[in-house]
């Protein structure tokens, strides 16, 4: 078992890496800053440019490497503005996170939950950098990587803080900067695992996620520009807007915005309930599974259905519904494929019909009509307000269509 020295009075007998900033790297970094919101976070975000201009310099000057800062997080406003790091800067095959301090005389190290907890910013290593802008320098102080910080939170029964950060003794990095530069030249990437995210992978549905109310009073509060995530949700519901950048998207551009319109807001609460509520996985649904509390209804190519009579049913009114709009000049094919799922909303007992038939083309990839039917189980007029919206994390798809006086909603 690894053993961890976590006494702040330890000699650090090593001679920190000092970097000299120089004139256009506080130009650069004023520019980062002038893309977050508030003036505390501007100016962490500041010292963040200046950690990370200084840091890829020294590290072009030690070593002959790949060094790529166009996906790191300082470079998308959206997680600049919420998370107090630099999360994947690239070097080699590794991914680094800068921990950035003005001062660290108290010698505790904040390093927030999302850079080592979510799949998208944890690093194989943490590098502590002290930006001290009066004196033009950088200092690295210290590194640590993934799998020991990972070690040392279960070691020590480590938890956050309520701002989402975890705090750490500085005492727990490595303070010798050739060691990392060893690590980058000579270190196999696959030596240090870090959580991955499946390709398909939506944020998850918890107990703890948000509901509409409490997303309509974080959209109040985050009218102030002083006003942040950790002030208005528990970690667990910041999971689902972290996990999801398009949710977080636009919330930093309701945020930005002086005048917020009303389109923005239903497009902010489309894309929040198809991650909390109970939207229907159509892809899943034709493989066969089915999951109640999929978030997404996205675009899909269809394979060849099987009939299970507990998921999919034949019913001849949604087969007429198909015949009438056959007649009314749509091109349906005599033998479309057709699935059927029974959906309880409450006391409202609705039954969905996806229809699907391949269009000819000499173009691969194959092409496919995809048709839904909305209506209820027995037959009975749609509630006043009903809406069948396609949409996936990005945009609405399609909206709905309706030319028949049947109680169905199509689209």
């Amino acid at each position: 078992m690894t053993s961890y020295s976590v006494n702040s009075t330890d000699l650090r007998l090593v001679q920190p890496e000092c970097i000299c900033l120089e004139s256009e790297q506080f130009e650069q970094a004023v520019q980062m800053s002038n893309q977050v919101i508030s003036e505390p976070r501007q100016w962490q975000t500041y010292l963040n440019g200046l950690a990370l201009l200084s840091f890829t310099q020294w590290l072009q000057e030690k070593l002959n490497i790949f060094i790529s800062d166009n996906c790191c997080s300082l470079r998308q406003p959206q997680y600049a503005n919420v998370i107090e790091a630099v999360c994947n800067l690239i070097v080699g095959e590794f991914k680094l996170c800068l921990i950035t301090s003005e001062s660290l005389l108290d010698e505790v190290v904040t390093v927030p939950i999302a850079a080592i907890d979510l799949p998208d910013f944890a690093a194989h290593f943490y590098v502590v950098i002290e930006v001290q802008e009066e004196l033009k320098t950088a200092i690295i102080r210290g590194f640590i990587r993934y799998d020991d910080l990972v070690d040392y939170r279960q070691v020590f029964n480590l938890h956050p803080e309520v701002d989402w950060n975890y705090s750490l003794p500085l005492s727990l990095f490595d303070p010798e900067p050739n060691h990392l530069l060893f690590y980058l030249r000579f270190l196999d990437s696959t030596a240090i695992e870090l959580p991955v995210t499946s390709p398909n992978y939506l944020p998850k549905i918890s107990l703890n996620s948000p509901d509409l109310e409490t997303l309509e009073t974080l959209l109040d509060r985050l009218q102030y520009p002083e006003q942040t995530l950790w002030k208005t949700l528990t970690w667990e519901q910041g999971l689902t807007i972290l996990q999801s950048p398009e949710l977080l998207d636009l919330l930093y551009q309701w945020q930005l915005t002086p005048h917020r319109t009303t389109s923005l807001s239903i497009r902010i609460t489309e894309v929040f309930t198809i991650l909390t509520q109970k939207a229907i996985n159509t892809q899943q649904w034709l493989e066969g599974k089915l999951d109640e509390f999929a978030q997404g209804l996205g675009l899909f190519i269809p394979e060849p259905l099987t009939a299970n009579s507990s998921i999919f049913r034949s019913i001849d009114k949604f087969d007429n519904v198909i015949n009438e709009l056959r007649y009314q000049g749509m091109d349906i094919p005599p033998e479309p494929g057709r699935s059927y799922q029974d959906i309880d909303l409450g006391e409202i007992a609705l039954r969905l019909c996806a229809v699907t038939w391949p269009i000819d083309s000499p173009i691969p990839p194959p092409k496919w009509s995809f048709l839904l039917i909305l209506g209820t189980q027995l037959g009975t007029p749609l509630p006043d307000g009903f809406k069948l919206q396609v949409s996936n994390l990005r945009s609405i798809i399609h909206e709905p269509i309706s030319g028949l006086d049947d109680p169905f909603l199509f689209a």
